[in-house]
């Protein structure tokens, strides 16, 4: 009996080692604007149950800015005159959740967005990442509308005279400074403001796709029963 058991243990595995564990899915989604005027708090939840996970957004206006009345837009106003003040900022926040399976994490991420000013709101804006404790400005853009100045991850708007919208941004954050994230906390700042008054923030859309990795099911519950297996023999042994 304890020989057929160290077969079945040894041939689960042999199979487990030989198969894919991790399957990679892709996402998408966005957080909306439509029918908001003066949000602080948005949210979505998007289930991806055939592949095993959730994934959740949610985008805030910290204290440090005020909330502006801006119908089907996400803006604010007190934002800095000077140059970027680290208690300013909106807040985007993607927890991916397993659903059936023991884990998932971000492999890649990309985020679509559109900036928007009044004529005396903040001129410049820079994204920053949890991933280095927002020490940093995201400088791997892929997409930047044609008025839009970059440098360096700094985002420079043009001095205009009415309020204006640039859309056809996008920025990216892949697999090596990912590290595996289950959450990945995302913050725009804004400042060089002409007036404290100035309102500034985010116009649609602000969308994000990319892909998780999540335990390929057949292979997961492989992995369960030989893990039982070898607990049973175990339990044996101490008898």
């Amino acid at each position: 009996m304890k020989s057929t058991l160290h077969c079945l243990l040894l041939a689960l595995t042999v199979c487990h080692s030989q198969a894919q564990i991790n399957v990679t899915n892709f996402f998408n989604g966005e957080i909306s604007f439509a029918g908001q005027t003066n949000a602080t708090i948005l949210t979505t939840n998007i289930s991806q149950t055939p592949f095993n996970f959730t994934l959740e957004g949610q985008l805030e206006k910290w204290t440090g800015v005020a909330s502006s009345s801006a119908a089907d837009r996400f803006m604010a106003s007190q934002w800095s005159t000077s140059s970027l003040d680290a208690n300013k900022y909106f807040e985007l926040s993607l927890t991916v959740e397993p659903t059936g399976v023991p884990f998932a994490y971000f492999d890649s991420m990309e985020v679509d967005f559109a900036l928007r000013r009044s004529s005396s709101g903040p001129r410049q804006f820079q994204w920053r990442s949890s991933l280095d404790g927002f020490a940093t400005a995201i400088t791997n853009f892929t997409l930047v509308n044609p008025s839009i100045m970059l440098s360096s991850g700094v985002l420079t708007l043009p001095d205009t005279l009415s309020t204006e919208t640039f859309a056809g941004n996008r920025f990216a954050l892949t697999g090596p400074s990912l590290l595996n994230a289950t959450n990945v906390t995302l913050r725009l700042y804004g400042y060089q403001a002409e007036s404290s008054l100035g309102q500034g923030g985010l116009d649609t859309p602000l969308a994000f796709s990319g892909e998780v990795v999540v335990p390929e099911p057949s292979t997961y519950a492989l992995l369960t029963l030989a893990a039982a297996a070898g607990a049973w023999i175990q339990l044996r042994r101490r008898r």
